[in-house]
């Protein structure tokens, strides 16, 4: 089957996906991430938007291929909330080295749980998405498509977990740097500018 992760982080993303979406809906979602369903999407801080081929279903009066419009909100978390879980993050060697190498520590989510956050997600109530089509089901398969292909891209940019969260690069950059550590990896930010990419977003196994 289409694996669209090969990454704890990206398999953590899918694994709140499924937890709350119809077994049918996900195995369609998947066919539209790998099949190139989803023409274009894109991410702006917690806010993802795309648009997905459909499918002609005369049963809902769709007799020619519709595109649907997605749109995405996850929870972001509250500035202040920020600032506590940047400084407790920026105090520790071993998060901070593995996020030079562009890795998320297994350990992260020990940091924000014990402030009572989540950086992953989470829950049902960590998504909050609408889709144009007339499935009644929320989410749908073409909104699955689409948390398919994002769990892809965050295996290669693990950031977007923060971004997906409410914060920029920039604002992350900008608290790394109050601390030594924190400083070197924003630094390392300054060279990392990855694109989000349609196509190669699974492998089959």
């Amino acid at each position: 089957m289409a694996k669209f992760s090969r990454t704890w982080w990206g398999d953590r993303f899918i694994q709140a996906l499924e937890a709350f979406t119809d077994d049918n809906r996900l195995k369609r979602g998947r066919s539209y991430a790998s099949g190139g369903k989803v023409k274009t999407f894109e991410i702006d801080l917690n806010k993802i938007t795309a648009k997905v081929r459909g499918s002609v279903n005369p049963y809902f009066g769709v007799y020619k291929e519709p595109t649907y419009n997605i749109e995405i909100q996850i929870t972001p978390i509250a500035k202040t909330r920020w600032n506590e879980a940047i400084q407790q993050l920026s105090s520790k060697a071993s998060i901070i080295s593995r996020l030079l190498l562009n890795e998320v520590p297994e350990n992260i989510e020990d940091t924000f749980s014990n402030l009572g956050l989540h950086l992953l997600p989470h829950s049902s109530k960590d998504f909050k998405t609408k889709c144009s089509c007339p499935d009644y089901a929320n989410p749908c398969k073409h909104i699955a498509g689409v948390y398919y292909l994002v769990a892809s891209q965050l295996d290669n940019n693990p950031w977007l977990l923060f971004e997906l969260r409410g914060l920029s690069k920039a604002e992350l950059q900008a608290k790394l740097a109050d601390s030594p550590l924190g400083k070197a990896l924003s630094e390392e930010l300054n060279t990392k500018e990855i694109p989000l990419e349609l196509s190669n977003c699974c492998t089959l196994s």
